[in-house]
């Protein structure tokens, strides 16, 4: 923590380091709370331990984008049709969730090689609402095309939405876990199902 509260500190008039800080702090407590022991790092960002099992995230903050903009004037303005948002192609040249994908292979010199890598994206964007899936399936989609090994030391990723919580019958919800499909060091079932039972960032 002293070492954290330095870099905070040191960076204190950067805003976008500040807010990638903030961001795997945010991080770091949402794991605590969830019954995993966490280090802060470099990179990755966190290491997260489940008794003798280790895990590393690397977390990446998506702000609020030009699309929700839109989106919440198109709803404003919206009398008794259905409007459709979320799609950032018009304004970005891409979906949201190939976005994220595009995230996840570009980290790939910072997954470690011998542990499971998950990547954390914090979201501030309603644009990426329920796009772990689409996002995993287009990751895996991209390394079938690679010769990049790194590539399979991601196990998954975990969206969490900061802007609201959806609710359903087992409770309030605004994170979701998606595994990929071709990592090299599978996540055991007692730490894939601890990071599938993550529901809520408060």
């Amino acid at each position: 923590m002293d070492e954290y509260e330095r870099r905070l500190r040191n960076n204190a008039r950067n805003s976008a380091a500040l807010d990638a800080l903030l961001s795997e702090g945010r991080a770091a407590l949402m794991f605590l709370r969830n019954g995993f022991q966490v280090t802060l790092r470099e990179r990755p960002d966190l290491q997260i331990r489940l008794d003798e099992e280790v895990v590393y995230a690397e977390v990446k903050h998506f702000r609020e984008k030009r699309q929700d903009t839109l989106d919440e004037l198109a709803m404003l303005q919206a009398t008794d049709t259905l409007v459709p948002i979320g799609d950032t192609t018009a304004t970005e040249g891409k979906p949201a969730w190939r976005q994220v994908a595009q995230v996840a292979l570009r980290k790939a010199g910072q997954y470690m090689y011998d542990a499971p890598n998950i990547l954390v994206v914090e979201s501030s964007s309603q644009s990426l609402e329920l796009t772990a899936v689409s996002a995993v399936h287009e990751f895996d989609d991209e390394i079938l095309k690679s010769n990049d090994p790194r590539l399979h030391r991601l196990n998954g990723i975990m969206l969490v939405d900061t802007r609201s919580v959806t609710f359903s019958p087992a409770g309030p919800w605004n994170v979701e876990f998606c595994q990929t499909f071709n990592a090299a060091l599978p996540l055991s079932k007692r730490v894939s199902a601890a990071l599938g039972g993550i529901h809520l960032q408060c």
